[in-house]
């Protein structure tokens, strides 16, 4: 017997031989060849399949992995008869892509897709892929379905080989089983999803899968240099933020800047009133570019009621003088002081001199558009009976003039990540009624004055107004704080936390500010009341013991706060194993742990109404509602969320769940995107920061998933509990949305920190149709009771970002 191999074709990460095989015995219907390969002494994976692509009894395809510079022997054997070849990989990465358009223009397209056919054939055979890639601290983390048509009791092996068919270790998580799931091909599918862990980054690997039950034939898919660059693009595509292409963002930018034609209208424009903005801008050893730079941007500014105000700290060398007399315009003032006062008696010294209705602070070194106070004045004259008492504005950094990039889109005042830093910062504008209020800022917080002007409006209850748009250019130097530039005000970093510290006492909130990692970063550490409060976790539970006892052992051997209590609402488990752990914790945890057996209360699987029972049992002061798919990851997770309910305008507070695979799954929720609610930063490493730090700083958000809420049991009740109209989804989203209803706050914080194995005691909707139904009669209702973040986006969020981004995209 002979084997020629007729043309090579590689794609995602296999080589693909179509093979003529000339057997001596004639190969039936019903007959396959059987081919093994080896490279070296290492067995590598092999698969053949009938060539559909031509009518000939001969012509077959060979899959193996593609290793760019491997030789592996290979051998075809049809019944008692064999035949070996050689197949060079490093061949084919320069014949196959010459020879498959040859081949496909001689052939007229029958050669067209033959690397799709081994994806087709999943008739009692495994069929693994390789999804995702997540590129890592600790190396690269792949997504993996295994999917097959047949039997469902297969118990899946996995393992994998490098280039030189050595074996790698990994660390595999079971994330997913779905049974059933209807196919394209009208057929029906049993999918298993895991997630791989390898220790380094591995860019050349077979995967191989097998299974032990034996009910299903094995496979393999693999991975090459170019199938690994692809899928990290493709992950790099998919999880972009709006300051990850500053080139794109240039595009963005000129694309929605105002043009000239713009501003010739908003010149022309006359509002019922006209208020007076005076720019404060205080001057010490000021360059000369930067600052003409600077009073051009005002001058050219579409609305006329401004007065520039330029505290000069150093008259001696004349730029000041010289800079604003070069404009000839008479709005600008400077006023020189024979001494430096600082910057926080030089800005002080700028706002007693400024007569305006609104006091705006602009750096000596940044740079306005020309539209900036044109958007600001018709904020402030929209509603005269509530104008704005503060407005801020989005913002840019820029070395250059013109060349402007990593853009901060930010949301309405975000009370929490301003608690963590100062997220207002340009271009703060305060109405000069507030300042008569709430006073000038103290010499010690220099560096933070602004910051702490921020804390102090917020705690007068002043009102905060965000303007969507790109309006102030920061300038990035040496002497600038722009990029959290820590050398060039290092006080800063001091001032800042004293301003924070300050800010909670005059609440009465009873905390402490401390310096986090990163540089003007700051943590919130809540005292809490003595004694301390009772929390009573609820944990919805149906079968799966050996989930609950991880979850509820996790509860009571890693957690730090004692003060609590476990409900367990039981709900029609059938297996004998649960009865049984409930002995076994109720023995080990006495009291403290109780199961509140609802399934005669309750029909079918509603967790509103099981949440709802288990909340009005509960005898503590606090809820902690939790699924019982959920491990504690940081031991003083309870205390920390308990600390941000100490203040009264917190309602509802999150934690930072994540798969087992340890990326993360929750840091907040997000509404909108694709017409439903997401999570966004989902699958980012535990320290990887994501848009303007969202995923490690805590935060406001418009809603935290029901996996690992607290909430006061006073506000729970004030609410009505949980909507049981939501049985399985949007209820946890709801909830949380007639909380902020009340006026309070949903915060997430990320130092509280667990595991969710999501999907492990609930299967995904997508693979249940029963479920997915109810599932989109749920979302109807969702958005139907609530339109307002559909139609005009989510307020933790940004216009001007993708609406459909999960990861802040542009």
């Amino acid at each position: 017997m002979r084997v020629r191999n007729r043309m090579m074709a590689r794609s995602d990460g296999r080589l693909y031989c179509h093979i003529d095989i000339e057997a001596a015995p004639v190969l039936e219907d019903d007959v396959w060849p059987v081919v093994s390969a080896r490279l070296g002494m290492a067995e590598i994976p092999a698969e053949v399949y009938p060539a559909e692509h031509v009518r000939d009894a001969r012509a077959w395809v060979l899959v193996l992995p593609y290793f760019e510079k491997s030789v592996f022997d290979v051998r075809v054997s049809v019944g008692g008869a064999y035949a070996d070849m050689r197949v060079s990989c490093a061949r084919a990465r320069f014949e196959s892509p010459a020879r498959h358009l040859i081949q496909r223009a001689r052939h007229k397209g029958r050669y067209l897709g033959i690397e799709r056919i081994q994806a087709s054939w999943v008739k009692d055979r495994l069929r693994p892929s390789l999804d995702r890639l997540m590129v890592g601290q600790r190396g690269d983390v792949w997504r993996v379905c295994i999917a097959w048509d047949g039997a469902e009791d297969v118990r899946p092996r996995l393992s994998m080989i490098d280039a030189q068919g050595a074996p790698i270790a990994f660390e595999q998580y079971e994330f997913e089983r779905q049974i059933g799931v209807e196919s394209a091909c009208g057929g029906h599918l049993n999918r298993y999803f895991y997630s791989l862990r390898l220790p380094c980054t591995c860019r050349e690997f077979a995967l191989y899968v097998k299974d032990e039950a034996g009910l299903a034939a094995p496979s393999f898919c693999s991975c090459d240099e170019s199938f690994w660059r692809f899928r990290e693009h493709e992950s790099w595509e998919h999880m972009r933020d709006a300051r990850a292409d500053d080139r794109r963002y240039a595009a963005w930018f000129e694309e929605h800047r105002a043009h000239r034609g713009d501003l010739e209208v908003q010149r022309a424009h006359r509002f019922d009133r006209e208020p007076l903005f005076s720019i404060v801008v205080p001057c010490f050893r000021s360059n000369g570019r930067f600052l003409s730079e600077l009073i051009e941007s005002v001058v050219s500014q579409s609305y006329r009621a401004w007065e520039l105000v330029l505290v000069d700290s150093t008259p001696a060398d004349g730029v000041v003088a010289t800079s604003a007399m070069a404009a000839g315009d008479e709005r600008i003032r400077v006023v020189p002081i024979a001494g430096n006062a600082g910057i926080v008696g030089n800005t002080n010294l700028g706002i007693d001199t400024a007569r305006g209705d609104y006091i705006a602070f602009l750096d000596h070194d940044d740079l306005l558009e020309p539209d900036a106070l044109f958007w600001y004045a018709r904020e402030v004259v929209r509603d005269p009976s509530c104008s704005p008492e503060v407005l801020y504005c989005d913002e840019d950094l820029f070395e250059v003039t013109g060349a402007w990039r990593q853009p901060i889109f930010k949301t309405h005042l975000n009370v929490d990540l301003l608690y963590s830093h100062n997220c207002v910062t340009h271009f703060l504008c305060v109405s000069r009624e507030l300042i008569d209020r709430i006073g000038m800022s103290p010499e010690d917080v220099a560096g933070a004055q602004d910051y702490d002007l921020t804390l102090r409006a917020l705690a007068a209850g002043a009102r905060f107004t965000h303007v969507p748009r790109v309006l102030y250019h920061w300038r990035e130097h040496a002497g600038s704080t722009s990029g959290d530039n820590v050398g060039s005000k290092p006080y800063a970093i001091e001032a800042g936390r004293l301003a924070l510290e300050r800010h909670m006492a005059s609440r009465g909130v009873s905390a402490r500010a401390e310096e986090a990692l990163q540089p003007f970063v700051y943590r919130v550490r809540y005292e809490l009341p003595e004694p301390v409060p009772l929390v009573s976790v609820i944990i919805p539970s149906r079968d799966h013991a050996d989930v609950l006892r991880a979850c509820v052992g996790s509860l009571f051997k890693r957690s730090t706060y004692r003060a609590f209590e476990v409900i367990v609402v039981e709900n029609h488990s059938v297996e004998p194993e649960t009865r049984d752990l409930y002995g076994e914790l109720s023995e080990a945890y006495g009291p403290a742990f109780r199961v509140l057996d609802i399934s005669d209360a309750v029909e079918g699987f509603n967790y509103s109404r099981l949440i709802n029972l288990g909340a009005a049992a509960a005898a503590g002061e606090y809820l902690l509602l939790l699924n019982n798919d959920t491990e504690v990851r940081s031991p003083d997770f309870m205390a920390e969320m308990l600390g941000y309910l100490q203040r009264p305008e917190v309602g509802v507070v999150g934690a930072k769940l994540y798969f087992r695979d340890g990326l993360t799954q929750h840091a907040g929720m997000l509404v909108g995107p694709h017409g439903t609610v997401c999570h966004p930063n989902q699958d980012f490493e535990p320290a990887r920061e994501g848009y303007l730090s969202r995923a490690v700083r805590p935060g406001n958000f418009s809603a935290v998933t029901g996996a690992c809420q607290m909430v006061r049991k006073s506000v729970f009740d004030e609410v009505g509990g949980y909507d049981e109209a939501f049985a399985v989804g949007f209820n946890d989203v709801d909830f949380c949305f007639r909380v902020r209803e009340t006026g309070r706050l949903v915060t997430f914080t990320p130092y509280a920190e667990l595991f969710h194995y999501e999907f492990v005691s609930r299967g995904r909707e997508a693979a249940d149709t029963v479920k997915l139904e109810r599932w989109k009669r749920e979302q109807a209702l969702f958005t139907t009771r609530w339109p307002e973040p559909f139609l005009e986006g989510d307020p933790y969020s940004n216009p001007n970002l993708d609406p459909d981004s999960i990861y802040y995209g542009l």
